[in-house]
């Protein structure tokens, strides 16, 4: 079986009039398209959300939806299997959630990562094959999107319950491939958290770890025999294309058959509104780099040279949100303890509109944010000491 993996999809404003009018070769070119036919399989994480049913929810972050006219474009590409877990499918709730199944099955799309609520949300998906059945789980970070026993939402990475959801899902396939949507945008390297996350999730029965969501290639590893990609980068996600990391994005070409699973790396390159397969040279340079970082990422020493600089470069993007926003003053501790907390109240309501809520609620629900937080803290705090 040769199954094709493509990254981060989302038909978005900037170019919803080709998706709807189904110019397919204005979107992905005749090459891609016609590389696309060759796999027997094609897999996309589906970035967004129908419209037509449900509300926008209240979220920090981008909320991206999508026409169902958008519809011929999508399937131009034929896609086979969406990867739902991840931080857009929820936009509209549920409501959204359940209008984009019904759109997906009615177009004889399958998906995985989401549901009405938890339990279906952590159904894998199995796939039949020449004999084979191949195993789809999928998870994503904390980003508003998280479903509960009575709410709608993609499945959350839980490290009480993610684990022993991919070894059960392992007994019912003979292969198992996990999606990981999380990671820091725009940063080409896995944070510490995420590498041991991946291994375990090796450890677990998974046969390949495909992590999504930074909008960059990122770099890969190998543990145990199996790959760990950290960061696949854009399949088309219509973003400026002067921009480094949208600019490219790796097709995971997977080979299945009774020997095992391999993995070859393909590039798409999006110099303009048309995706389109990357030269010789444009892939020997693109991957030659994503090679690199993977070397570097087995080096203790350089790896935690690179996160530490990566610390210094967030420092103004929490810290700048937060300064004006905490402080001690013994005015305040008085009018506090005189108005039994009451002032307290009044003080954060002033102080923190809707947004600043929004901001720290993704602060400490998001795994990524957490651990960046925490580490920012502890590195401005040992300065200090």
């Amino acid at each position: 079986m040769k199954l094709l993996i493509g990254g981060d999809f989302a038909p978005t404003k900037q170019n919803f009039d080709l998706f709807e009018q189904g110019d397919a070769e204005a979107l992905y070119s005749s090459e891609l398209l016609n590389y696309l036919k060759t796999f027997d399989y094609r897999v996309f994480d589906f970035e967004t959300v129908f419209e037509g049913k449900g509300t926008l929810i209240e979220k920090h972050g981008p909320l991206i939806t999508t026409p169902v006219s958008c519809l011929p474009g999508i399937n131009a590409i034929n896609p086979n299997l969406f990867v739902l877990a991840n931080n857009h499918i929820n936009n509209l709730g549920k409501e959204g959630i359940q209008h984009s199944f019904d759109i997906l099955e009615q177009n004889n799309i399958a998906h995985v990562g989401a549901g009405v609520n938890l339990t279906q949300a952590r159904e894998p998906y199995i796939l039949e094959h020449g004999g084979l059945k191949i195993g789809f789980y999928a998870c994503a970070e904390h980003e508003f999107n998280a479903a509960g026993e009575q709410k709608a939402g993609v499945n959350p990475y839980d490290p009480l319950e993610s684990f022993d959801d991919i070894r059960k899902a392992k007994t019912l396939c003979d292969y198992l491939i996990v999606f990981y949507h999380g990671g820091m945008i725009e940063y080409r390297y896995p944070l510490p958290t995420e590498r041991r996350v991946f291994k375990k999730f090796v450890d677990a029965g998974a046969d390949l770890v495909v992590g999504q969501h930074t909008h960059c290639i990122g770099c890969a590893e190998n543990y145990q025999g199996k790959t760990l990609l950290y960061g696949q980068g854009d399949f088309l996600f219509a973003r400026p294309t002067l921009n480094e990391y949208r600019y490219s994005g790796l097709l995971l070409e997977v080979t299945i058959d009774k020997d095992g699973l391999r993995v070859d790396y393909n590039l798409r390159i999006k110099p303009q509104n048309t995706i389109r397969l990357a030269t010789d040279k444009e892939k020997t340079e693109i991957l030659g780099a994503f090679q690199l970082r993977g070397q570097e990422i087995q080096d203790q020493k350089r790896y935690t040279e690179i996160y530490r600089t990566h610390l210094e470069t967030r420092k103004g993007f929490y810290l700048d949100r937060l300064l004006g926003k905490f402080g001690r003053s013994l005015i305040y501790a008085g009018l506090n303890k005189l108005t039994s907390g009451r002032y307290r109240k009044w003080k954060m309501r002033r102080r923190f509109d809707k947004t600043d809520w929004l901001i720290l609620d993704n602060w400490v629900s998001c795994e990524t944010h957490q651990e960046l937080f925490r580490d920012m803290i502890q590195s401005e705090w040992q300065e200090k000491s």
